[in-house]
């Protein structure tokens, strides 16, 4: 019952904490970090790695849901003059949005999940239908991919897997999808956000998690007071401001879509 209260508080009735996640930004600011997306952070650490010397806040928003509580971030953003990365599902994609968002200079790209969407679509419970499927499920990244691209103009050449119930399930991330890397480089993607070959240089990792705890494994707050060099932070919209409308219609989809799953019907 507690958890079940903290769900409904976090998601109806939860006070905006949009001066907080302002306030943090601030904090790094001024504990001089440059505060930047993961496209930024990959050139600096992959291609010029004479910049490595300075602190970095790594921020990157997950748009699993509320595009609008994201503008509002954004817009916090911009009044700070940094800069961020933002990856949406297909079920999250605003193109005007998303062009805003490249024009300024973050980043604005795919939050992928076609493994789970194949899955919860077929009814797949056993991995090895997922591997023996793997082709027919690359074939529908590639399109969705190249789809967003044509209708953004933005290369997206990083990409951020999601993930779903069917996921945890399964014990299969979506990132299966880009283990081949000769399928990624037909595809134009030089980085999967959690690929070890940037992850290794992070030094302090935080998320945003709902009502009461807020951050896991705790707030980016102390990294940032004890000068940790690389600082990487995960945020959802969600979590920031109870936007009771869209909360309800998310809730609802994820029930139906586990039920439909569960009972395969």
């Amino acid at each position: 019952m507690k958890k079940i209260f903290q769900r409904i508080y976090s998601d109806f009735f939860l006070n905006s904490r949009l001066e907080e996640y302002k306030s943090l930004i601030i904090k790094a600011l001024e504990n001089e970090y440059k505060v930047i997306s993961i496209e930024q952070f990959n050139e600096i650490f992959m291609i010029n790695e004479d910049k490595q010397n300075s602190k970095y806040l790594v921020l990157r928003h997950d748009i699993d849901t509320d595009v609008s509580t994201a503008k509002l971030m954004f817009e916090i953003e911009k009044q700070l003059q940094v800069y961020s990365s933002y990856y949406f599902r297909l079920s999250t994609i605003d193109i005007p949005f998303m062009k805003e968002i490249h024009q300024y200079g973050s980043e604005a790209s795919y939050h992928y999940e076609e493994i789970a969407s194949y899955a919860k679509q077929h009814k797949i419970r056993n991995p090895n239908q997922i591997y023996n499927n793997m082709t027919e499920i690359q074939r529908l990244f590639s399109k969705n991919l190249e789809n967003l691209r044509n209708s953004t103009g933005i290369p997206m050449e990083i990409v951020a897997s999601h993930g779903d119930f069917v996921n945890r399930h399964l014990r299969i991330t979506n990132c299966a999808i880009l283990k081949d890397s000769e399928f990624r480089n037909k595809n134009k993607i030089k980085l999967e956000v959690y690929d070890d070959s940037i992850m290794k240089y992070v030094t302090s990792r935080h998320s945003d998690c709902g009502y009461p705890i807020f951050w896991k494994p705790n707030s980016p707050e102390k990294s940032i007071y004890n000068s940790s060099p690389v600082i990487y932070v995960l945020t959802h919209p969600r979590h920031w401001k109870a936007n009771i409308k869209e909360n309800i219609k998310d809730n609802y989809n994820r029930l139906m879509e586990g039920i439909k799953y569960k009972v395969n019907i």
